[in-house]
């Protein structure tokens, strides 16, 4: 059972005084975005890391960068005033988040490719608390209408830095559920969860590709330096007819593995989550990885 802060007024009196701590969200610090089809029965369901995990290789859940700024617009409800000033409702204003982020190319180029798709929005605030829509008992995001990215405003040298804005514009329904079905899930781990980080593989650039001499070497793909370790449990090795190669890993601590097992023919390496079938890998389930494919022949 996921244990929830449910607040339901559907019927019966409305209670409008509360003690106790206050449930009230409060700064948004992460932005969480969740497909579609994913809905989690609260009562026989989990969302545990290891789920979260799960949805994350799977590409249903997008954990967004730190948001440094976030702002609300658009959500005045919309009248009709007739000529006697008597006001008349004839739409719930659509809640619209902008977020902002520090801007980088990679985290740019990733976030126009997200806008192509159709979410759901989950925001944690600074308490910890993970806000959803609950649906009928079902863990759902807020259902989002659109989309949008602005482009990048650059760094002026002396008053801020170069940010991109994210805008979520939630539907008429994912407004109401943010309005009245508001409910949120508590746990401090949801600040660990990063995204899927791209990696480049490539053959350490003083060894050659014999056999004896051959190391990997696994850097950050957006900067093409920075050494990733702990991944030599999670390194496919195959050959060009998709036969898996069994190869052992020695990870070194500095971004660079030695292998054991290798054969002089042609093989390509690449990370790889065996027991899940994906390419995106995982440690601990808060940290995810994906590769290129590295294709080498070595020699004897």
């Amino acid at each position: 059972m996921i244990q929830t802060d449910v607040l339901n007024c559907g019927q019966g009196s409305v209670g409008t005084w509360f003690d106790g701590c206050k449930t009230t969200p409060k700064d948004y610090t992460k932005a969480f975005l969740l497909a579609p089809s994913v809905s989690i029965d609260l009562v026989s369901g989990t969302f545990n890391e290891t789920t979260r995990a799960t949805l994350i290789k799977s590409g249903k859940l997008i954990a967004l960068n730190d948001i440094l700024q976030i702002t609300e617009a658009g959500a005045k409800n919309n009248y009709q005033t007739l000529p006697n000033k008597k006001k008349l409702f004839i739409s719930q204003g659509l809640l619209e988040f902008a977020m902002e982020f520090e801007a980088s190319p990679c985290l740019v180029k990733a976030l126009h490719k997200l806008t192509r798709k159709k979410w759901q929005l989950l925001l944690l605030d600074s308490e910890g608390k993970l806000m959803f829509d609950n649906k009928g008992g079902q863990l759902n995001g807020f259902e989002v209408n659109l989309l949008d990215v602005d482009n990048e405003s650059v760094n002026d040298g002396g008053s801020k830095i170069a940010m991109i804005t994210l805008t979520a514009q939630l539907t008429q329904n994912g407004t109401k559920g943010y309005n009245e079905r508001r409910s949120f899930i508590l746990d401090e781990a949801f600040y660990d969860i990063n995204g899927v980080q791209d990696v480049t593989l490539s053959k350490v650039a003083s060894t050659t590709l014999d056999i004896a001499s051959f190391k990997l070497n696994i850097v950050a793909g957006c900067d093409g330096s920075s050494p990733i370790v702990g991944l030599n449990d999670q390194i496919q090795v195959y050959n060009t007819a998709g036969i898996n190669q069994e190869v052992t890993w020695t990870d070194n601590g500095e971004g660079t593995y030695t292998p054991t097992g290798l054969t002089a023919i042609p093989v390509l390496i690449k990370l790889y989550d065996m027991a899940n079938s994906t390419p995106v890998v995982d440690i601990d389930n808060v940290q995810f990885y994906q590769s290129n494919v590295l294709a080498v022949t070595l020699t004897d």
